[in-house]
């Protein structure tokens, strides 16, 4: 009987082997497996949601033209009224920013500045942001309408230039401007005794405000004041009795200026200070309780017109449009000095 061996145990590693190896992948599972990698992969994940998302708002937006803002209603019912507000009104003629007109040689163009105006919406502001903005500058007009109007300045609304925002100076205002003009203050009679706290803070709290922009910007500030800073005594010598003939918008602008030179020596802030005499001229407030405006409103209600004393006081009046011109050189010059 012949002897036959029988390699058992390489026989059974052989079937082991085969019996554990690896099937070969199916060819659906091969296009599953990179959608499985990404599922894994959060943040790579996140980084096509980000581009799908970006995608679908850039197919949203407009292709061309331009939008069109509406003018603002100043309706006292309206919830407008609740918080500062900043509008800017686009002029039709403008597309993407630039003018459809032609271009200007290179070392002709004025460079506009950028300038703020508080009280931009009252008498004589309205007239100052007329010339700012027919000699190229954008301006912003900051006022509270207290004594303001918007009729004063909304034929500017469709100016690209032209930016509006109703705020009050008492609460501080960061800006990026090259200028400020500050305004913003009650000057007629009838006004600033209406609440002579507010006409203090305004000159006082808000002045410190644009003074403190000012610095921070590093922006040229034009103060206008009053020239009833220089005081009118009732009595002349002044005897021991007197107490002194003073009022809010006197001792308002009084201490303003004193800011004002105080920023300009320990700040190095540029400063130029106008002292404003009675000045008159379109927009005026028919009842705001000095002479001109007196004589025309009695003049148009044909009434006689009413003299105090003898009629030998004088005063010094100027126009309106003679101011701001003069407002507009007193910026623009190079040394400090009161007008």
């Amino acid at each position: 009987m012949a002897s036959e061996l029988i390699f058992r145990g390489q026989n059974e590693s052989h079937q082991a082997a085969d019996s554990y190896s690896p099937k070969p992948p199916k060819p659906w599972l091969l296009t599953l497996r990179p959608i499985r990698y990404i599922l894994r992969e959060q943040r790579l994940l996140c980084v096509l949601a980000g581009i799908a998302i970006a995608t679908v708002i850039f197919a949203l937006l407009p292709s061309g033209g331009h939008r069109h803002t509406e003018p603002i209603s100043f309706d006292s019912s309206s919830s407008a009224f609740t918080h500062p507000m900043r509008h800017k009104y686009y002029e039709p003629a403008m597309v993407s920013g630039r003018s459809t007109g032609g271009k200007i040689p290179l070392g002709l163009k004025r460079k506009g500045l950028r300038i703020v105006v508080t009280g931009g919406a009252g008498f004589v502001g309205s007239h100052l942001v007329d010339r700012l903005i027919s000699r190229g500058d954008s301006v912003i007009v900051v006022d509270n309408f207290f004594t303001g109007r918007k009729e004063n300045v909304m034929h500017h609304f469709k100016n690209p230039r032209f930016e509006m925002i109703r705020h009050d100076v008492v609460e501080p205002l960061l800006l990026e401007v090259d200028q400020i003009y500050h305004l913003a203050c009650p000057a007629s009679p009838v006004h600033y005794k209406h609440n002579p706290v507010k006409t203090i803070k305004t000159n006082v709290v808000g002045t410190l405000n644009m003074l403190g922009l000012a610095k921070r910007v590093g922006a040229r500030f034009l103060l206008t004041s009053t020239s009833e800073v220089y005081g009118d005594p009732l009595q002349h010598p002044q005897v021991e009795t007197y107490w002194g003939n003073v009022n809010p918008i006197d001792e308002g602008k009084r201490t303003a200026e004193t800011l004002a030179m105080d920023y300009h020596r320990g700040a190095g802030v540029e400063v130029r200070i106008a002292r404003i005499f009675n000045t008159y001229g379109p927009r005026m407030c028919i009842d705001d309780g000095r002479v001109v405006s007196n004589f025309v409103a009695q003049a148009l209600r044909k009434e006689p017109m009413t003299v105090y004393g003898d009629g030998k006081q004088t005063r010094s009046f100027q126009y309106v449009s003679d101011l701001v011109s003069l407002s507009h050189t007193t910026t623009t010059l190079l040394f400090l000095y009161s007008l």
